[in-house]
């Protein structure tokens, strides 16, 4: 053997023996640790258990990527954090990586270990982020320094079709890019330097003439829709407001497709075609001497307007007849009979009625325009009604009129005014449903002809009357009147509430201040009451509530009524001097 090769023998097996040594010894100190010289991102985890190395790594990659990376495209520069892109990395499994080497394959375990101890094993850390808030930092980017492409597209006007043609752009490659600025935040180089690159457009011209020639073909004419014996033509223009493009992925790439948008059909078609449609019909209740009944939901009848612009882009096509039969559906009431006679509305819980004068037209008026929008409302279980939020302002296109109202202490003419005899008279049903009241305020006078201390004030934008409806099913809010009263009855599922209440004593009695007004057409002294004061005073209404003998709650309503002003006039006028007596001569 030439004395070379005996050298690399020996030297050779010298290793074995010192890599046998060493491996020997591993074993004998690495059990259920990792083995010495298995680093993580140039972190050495040797003899450290699985445990210890999670936390370990954990700590490494917040410290390393704690700093800010910069991003440079061609002269602009930005500060990014690690924060900003959702940088993560998954100590667990890096740890368990490091301890399984050396721990796998036969002979492999032997050098692998070796290896480790010799020349030593860095295991990489592979960071992941969130795409998202990458594309949010590359769009960036691309707004700051580069220029989108641009889609070949075609657009409608009237009759008039035009193409727009499309043109190449330049951005930073999404993909390259977030992994360049991710495996920056873990190592020395903190700088990433990104390129611009041509940002072809996803739809080149050839990709939109179909969709031209098809917009092209779709406002050639008018359309003729039928149904039965009835016709209706449709202008070209009117077509051209229903025609929209949209991007199509195709085996051959991205195409342009020319298309009819069910909701402009639906807006334009719809009205023209009602006549031979029906609205659907709520289920409703019928309320008689204390029962209730559910009057059945009608289904309605409309033009299917999505089956008619699936439809129409074909019929309207190159070679289509232009020339389509109307489909109708029947669609379902908001509430149909099932859901209403699932509701519950079985007992009447309360009524309650108020009278009023028949000779003010004005008001009664308005009591009525109110009572016809409450009537009919529904509470939910658990939910809480609004005298606002279900009548909404009062207004004359609503149909109300000017009626006296108190508005700071006087009556005033005022749009809706009377409404506050409807407040008043659903609070007192509320009041012996014994429904729990969220919100109620008295007036600011004493009104005599209400229930003592129990009316109740409302105005758009000011006082509200709420309450809420505790009991596990619906409750109905009927409504009836004449010209000279109203009733309001509520009707859900009895539930077993019993009112008692008591009426407190005045208190706080204020007499009204006076104002004396000169008046020279009266006496002198002389006075006449103008308008008659009223006395301010304070009032308390309790309401218990019981069930099955068991008091659930007591209100306390306390009504706080200012006094009026109480306007006199007061003559001024002076007596006329005594006449003179007359003498004859004889």
């Amino acid at each position: 053997m030439p004395r070379g090769a005996r050298i690399a023998l020996v030297a050779g097996v010298a290793l074995l023996v010192v890599s046998g040594a060493a491996v020997g010894i591993d074993l004998a100190i690495s059990a259920g640790r990792i083995h010495p010289g298995v680093t993580v991102g140039g972190l050495d985890v040797g003899g450290m258990s699985v445990g210890e190395a999670i936390s370990a790594i954990g700590t490494h990659i917040a410290a390393v990527s704690a700093l800010p990376v910069t991003l440079s495209v061609e002269d602009v520069t930005w500060e990014i954090g690690a924060e900003q892109i959702g940088l993560s990395a998954d100590a667990a499994s890096l740890a368990d990586q490091a301890y399984a080497v050396g721990r796998s394959g036969g002979i492999e375990q032997v050098t692998d270990r070796a290896k480790a101890i010799v020349v030593g094993v860095d295991l990489e850390i592979v960071p992941e982020y969130d795409p998202r808030d990458m594309a949010e930092v590359i769009a960036a980017v691309n707004e700051a320094v580069g220029t989108p492409p641009v889609d070949a597209s075609v657009s409608v006007e009237g009759v008039k079709v035009t193409r727009g043609e499309p043109s190449t752009g330049i951005g930073v490659d999404a993909a390259t890019a977030g992994e360049l600025i991710a495996r920056a935040f873990l190592s020395r180089t903190r700088t990433v330097t990104l390129q611009l690159a041509e940002w072809p457009p996803a739809i080149p011209t050839e990709a939109a003439d179909d969709a031209y020639e098809t917009a092209l073909s779709m406002v050639s004419g008018p359309l003729t829709l039928y149904y039965g014996e009835k016709e209706w033509q449709i202008a070209p223009e009117t077509i051209g407001e229903w025609i929209g493009f949209r991007a199509v992925e195709t085996d051959a790439g991205t195409l342009l497709e020319a298309y009819i948008a069910s909701e402009e059909v639906s807006s334009a078609v719809l009205p023209l075609v009602a006549e031979v449609g029906k609205p659907a019909k709520n289920a409703t209740f019928s309320v008689s001497s204390g029962a209730v009944s559910v009057v059945p939901a009608e289904d309605g009848l409309v033009a299917d307007a999505e089956d008619l612009a699936t439809r129409l882009t074909g019929v309207l096509a190159p070679g289509g007849e232009r020339r389509a039969e109307l489909t109708m559906r029947r669609v379902d009431a908001d509430i149909t009979t099932e859901e209403a006679q699932a509701m519950g509305i079985v007992d009447r819980l309360a009524t309650f009625t108020t009278e009023y004068a028949s000779s003010n037209k004005p008001r009664v008026n308005n009591i009525h325009t109110l009572a016809d929008s409450l009537n009919g409302t529904l509470i939910p279980p658990g939910g809480t009604f609004s005298f606002n939020e279900t009548i909404g302002e009062r207004t004359a296109a609503k149909g109300y009129q000017e009626a006296p109202a108190i508005v700071g202490g006087k009556l005033v003419p005022q749009l809706g005014g009377g409404i506050c005899q409807v407040g008043t008279t659903i609070f007192n049903t509320v009041f012996f449903s014994g429904l729990p009241v969220v919100e109620r305020k008295n007036h600011s006078q004493y009104i005599s002809h209400y229930p003592t201390g129990r009316d109740a004030t409302v105005s758009w934008g000011g006082p509200d009357f709420k309450f809420a409806n505790d009991t596990p099913n619906w409750v109905l809010v009927a409504v009836s009147y004449t010209n000279s009263s109203i009733t309001i009855s509520l009707y859900g599922t009895d539930p077993g509430y019993e009112v008692t209440y008591t009426t407190g004593q005045w208190t706080n009695i204020v007499n009204p201040p006076v104002r004396e007004i000169p008046d020279a057409t009266l006496p002198l002294g002389s006075k006449v009451i103008e308008e008659r004061g009223i006395s301010g005073r304070t009032i308390v209404v309790t309401r218990t509530v019981t069930k099955d003998g068991a008091v659930i709650r007591t209100d306390t309503f306390k009504s706080v009524y200012r006094p009026t002003e109480e306007v006199v006039r007061v003559g001024t006028m002076a007596a006329p001097p005594p006449a003179e007596p007359t003498t004859s001569t004889p």
